[in-house]
Order: structure tokens, then C-alpha cells, then sequence
């Protein structure tokens, strides 16, 4: 048993190496592109803007799927580096809504969003915090069918963040429901309706357990899920209440 351990370590601990070095040359083929699409090395034609498109779409999706397989690697060896810093929850709302939303308006959905007119400054780390929220948000537009609806509740008490990420979605199987954080896992009745690496989830686990706080689901097949995160959030000194976003 501890032979396939130290094996299992050795393995994560290659793959985060391995994903590490891939992302320098991601990123630099990236800025090359971005170089390249923006005319730096002489106008480009119609069919060679397309290509560029495409070239730069897929350089996004690459270098996603390298920064997930690092932090997966991260998560399994459980050297998650946690930077807390003051984060302004009204702009940090507002910034992931403005990204969830285009996708929920092509499927037509009804995105309810429940937030305080005033949320405080608090210390928790940005990047993982962000990635927690976009990822379950992303799930829910992805797995809710044409006019169905999403939900956002975010409350800030006591000291802690709480958010809860509704859908009337596909729902996960019951027989299914404690295997939904592992990794690579996908439910049976999503696998072939939609894309996913079944990483988002596991990751998100992690990350919020890295940072003290906890995260669970209840669910029905057929009728949606709903995910809920607990986070510690100490208000920063020195900051005071904003009102940039507001109820919907």
C-alpha cells in the first residue's frame, strides 16, 4: 500500500513538473499570437485572421487546461499557496457575473442574482477564490437546459462568506453523489451532452479547504443542484462598506 502511495505522489509530483514548464511556452505563444493578431508584423487578410482566431482560441483552452493540471497536481500533494489579500466584494461580484453572463444569455437562462447592496473588504486569496466561484457558476450555465435558471446567493456574516450556486439543471445521480469531488469525475448523465475534463470540481474543493471553509451540494436528478461555500472572511482593517453592486 505505501509502495503505490510514494508511487501516486511521484506521479503528481512529475505531472506538476512537466505542467510547469509547459506554461512558459504557452503563455509566450500566446503574446506571440496577440502580437501577430494586432498587426505588429504587417496587416493580416480576412483567411489569416481566422486562422489566428482559431490559433489564439486554442492557446486559451491549452494553457487552461495546463493551469487546471497544475493546480490539480497542487491540491493532490496539498501545496495549494495561499495568498490572502483585501478583496473588494462588490468589484469581485460584479467581475464574475460579467463573465458568466454571456453564456447564460445564449441559452436563454434567467440569471437571479441575490446579492447585498453593501459587502465588505475582506483577506482571502483572489485567484482562488475566483476560480471557486466562476467554476460552479460555469457548471450550473453549462448543465441548466435552454430557459431554465441559474441562482447566485451571496451573504457576508459572522465573519464568513457564504455563497450558495443554483441551477434547475440535469441534477447528479444519487448512487452517484459521493464520488462528484474526485478527480476526474464526471456523472453519467452529463458525460456525453456536454464538455468537461471532471477537474473543476475537485480543484474547487481543494481550494476552498485550503483556505479553511467548506463546500457541499444537495441535488435531485432531473431537477437541478445547488452548491454551497463557506469561507472565513475576516473583514480588512481600515476598509469601509462600498454599494457597486446591487440586488437583481
Amino acid at each position: 500500500m505505501r509502495v503505490l502511495q510514494d508511487l501516486d505522489r511521484q506521479k503528481d509530483e512529475l505531472l506538476g513538473i512537466v505542467s510547469h514548464q509547459l506554461a512558459k511556452p504557452i503563455t509566450a505563444i500566446k503574446w506571440t499570437l496577440e502580437s501577430l493578431s494586432d498587426g505588429d508584423a504587417g496587416e493580416l487578410t480576412t483567411e489569416q485572421r481566422e486562422c489566428m482566431d482559431t490559433m489564439q482560441s486554442m492557446a486559451v483552452n491549452l494553457a487552461d487546461l495546463v493551469g487546471m493540471i497544475l493546480d490539480v497536481s497542487r491540491v493532490q500533494l496539498g501545496r495549494i499557496k495561499l495568498d490572502p489579500q483585501p478583496l473588494d466584494l462588490n468589484t469581485f461580484f460584479k467581475e464574475v457575473v460579467d463573465v458568466i453572463r454571456p453564456a447564460a444569455n445564449q441559452k436563454h437562462l434567467t440569471l437571479t442574482l441575490n446579492i447585498p447592496a453593501q459587502l465588505p473588504t475582506v483577506l482571502l486569496d483572489k485567484r482562488y477564490t475566483r476560480m471557486t466561484v466562476e467554476n460552479l457558476l460555469t457548471n450550473a450555465v453549462k448543465y441548466t437546459p435552454e430557459g431554465g435558471t441559474v441562482t447566485l446567493n451571496v451573504s457576508h456574516k459572522s465573519g464568513k462568506l457564504l455563497c450558495d450556486i443554483g441551477d434547475t439543471g440535469c441534477g447528479i445521480p444519487h448512487a452517484e453523489q459521493s464520488k462528484i469531488f474526485g478527480k476526474m469525475f464526471r456523472a453519467s448523465n452529463v458525460r456525453n451532452t456536454a464538455d468537461g475534463n471532471g477537474f473543476g470540481l475537485f480543484v474547487a474543493k481543494g481550494a476552498v479547504e485550503a483556505q479553511g471553509g467548506r463546500i457541499g451540494f444537495v441535488s435531485t436528478e432531473g431537477k437541478g443542484t445547488t452548491f454551497s461555500v463557506v469561507l472565513p472572511a475576516k473583514t480588512a482593517a481600515g476598509t469601509a462598506l462600498h454599494t457597486d453592486v446591487k440586488d437583481v
